[in-house]
This record gives C-alpha cells, sequence and structure tokens, in this order.
C-alpha cells in the first residue's frame, strides 16, 4: 500500500463535508437580525428600548453623567456605590446572555424570565434601600428610580409574553 493511498481514506466525502459544515441544532448561529424577524412587532419595539436604554446607560456611566443622579451621591455612602456596581455588572452580564440566547434562538422565554426575577428583586431592593438611606426630601430621587427599573421590568415581562406566544403559535 502506498502512502498516496492512505491519503486517499483520509479525504472526507462530499456527504461527510456537508454534514459537517451543515447547521446542527444548537450551533447554529442566526444572528440577532433573523432572530427578531420571525418575532412580533411588539417583541421587536421591547427589546430595541431595552438595548437602547441599556446603551444610554452605560454612556452615562461610562462618561460619569449619571454619577450626580445615583443614589450614592445623594446619601454619600461607598456601600451605595459598591452595589450600584454590582447590580452593573450583573445587569450587563444579564445583557450579554439575553442577546447570545437571542442570537442562538435559544432558551430565550427562560433567559428573560430569569432577568426579569432579577430585575424585580433589585426593584424591590434598590427601592427599599434608597428608602432607609436617603436623607428627607429626596422622595423624587427614589420615585425616578423605581420608575426606571420598573420600566425596564415592563419590558421584559412584555418580552417573555411575546415569546411565549410565538412558542404556542408555532
Amino acid at each position: 500500500m502506498t502512502s498516496e493511498s492512505n491519503n486517499d481514506d483520509l479525504v472526507p466525502t462530499q456527504e461527510e463535508l456537508d454534514a459537517l459544515i451543515g447547521s446542527g441544532p444548537f450551533f447554529y448561529l442566526r444572528g440577532v437580525r433573523a432572530a427578531l424577524e420571525r418575532r412580533s412587532f411588539v417583541f421587536k419595539w421591547a427589546w430595541i428600548l431595552v438595548m437602547t436604554m441599556s446603551v444610554l446607560y452605560i454612556m452615562g456611566w461610562f462618561t460619569g453623567l449619571l454619577k450626580p443622579y445615583m443614589a450614592s451621591a445623594v446619601t454619600g455612602l461607598d456601600a451605595d456605590y459598591q452595589l450600584h456596581q454590582l447590580r452593573f455588572l450583573l445587569a450587563f452580564i444579564l445583557i450579554v446572555i439575553g442577546t447570545v440566547a437571542l442570537n442562538f434562538d435559544r432558551y430565550v422565554e427562560e433567559v428573560f424570565t430569569t432577568t426579569a426575577w432579577i430585575q424585580l428583586y433589585f426593584l424591590m431592593s434598590g427601592v427599599g434601600r434608597q428608602w432607609r438611606t436617603m436623607p428627607d426630601g429626596n422622595f423624587d430621587v427614589v420615585l425616578i428610580y423605581a420608575g426606571n427599573l420598573l420600566l425596564i421590568l415592563i419590558l421584559l415581562v412584555i418580552l417573555i409574553f411575546e415569546e411565549r406566544r410565538l412558542k404556542s403559535i408555532a
């Protein structure tokens, strides 16, 4: 047997190449745009609003525009700033996970449900902490904070219901 015949045995057939290149059920990268095309108008706009708010928040965070409006600026407590950093990190990780889930079009409802529960925790614990630590006369800061978190929670609930509706149709 020559070395050429051994090399011919190692060359994959066209069927094998097609099977390797073909999309598997888990590793198929659809892209966010392709995944959004399957979804309803309400889902798309809720997703765009959540992403827009996230991008604007990140821009405000890194430029320092948000610092005077944060709880730590009003209370003067370092613990409030540290809690905000932890919540920011967790929220950013959840946004990335949600985008990846939508990109692969897998576990979208589960990811958004988990994110909504964590957002509810942020709302309850954040408003409770601000209520206890805010100086008198700064009730408007608590209302703005609660309103922002509530808006994000409502958008997440819309995403969950729209995804559930899509699954029931399919």
